[in-house]
């Protein structure tokens, strides 16, 4: 991908947003405005969804800043599009989700310290969790992508 591409595509994936209150309870595909990245030619991008459902007695203090830590260093890995840091409902219900540029850009972020650091909290954090893994490929005329799990 050239730098035009990826930085077209990389402030396109920054304006996707979640399209209803309830996003976080929705099929990833339909929460969020995704036709903003169809006008960035890609040929398959990577997408892990990161459902959970938080603590009432959760340290949220504590969790931003292992997340912060871990974002961090997901940047300085490269190929990160875009991570949307989602909110609880009030059910403790939240949905995150980063937006690749590679499967294997992914896996360069998960293998990083902080990341690892952050992933040994969870189960202080979270009553659940869920990680969905998808490969986005260009969409057809409606101009969404479409999402294939794997």
């Amino acid at each position: 991908m050239t730098t035009d591409l990826r930085v077209g595509l990389h402030e396109a994936a920054q304006r996707i947003s979640p399209v209803r209150p309830d996003y976080q309870n929705l099929p990833i595909d339909q929460g969020f405005d995704w036709p903003k990245i169809a006008d960035c030619p890609f040929d398959q991008l990577y997408l892990v969804v990161f459902r959970s459902v938080r603590r009432p007695d959760a340290d949220l203090d504590l969790l931003r800043w292992f997340d912060d830590l871990a974002y961090a260093e997901a940047l300085g890995s490269g190929g990160l599009l875009r991570y949307f840091k989602g909110e609880a409902d009030g059910r403790g219900h939240c949905l995150s989700f980063c937006l690749w540029e590679s499967r294997e850009a992914a896996l360069r972020a998960v293998g990083g310290k902080k990341h690892e650091q952050a992933a040994s909290i969870t189960t202080r954090m979270y009553v659940s969790y869920d990680l969905e893994r998808y490969e986005l490929t260009p969409g057809d005329a409606d101009r969404r992508p479409t999402f294939r799990r794997l």
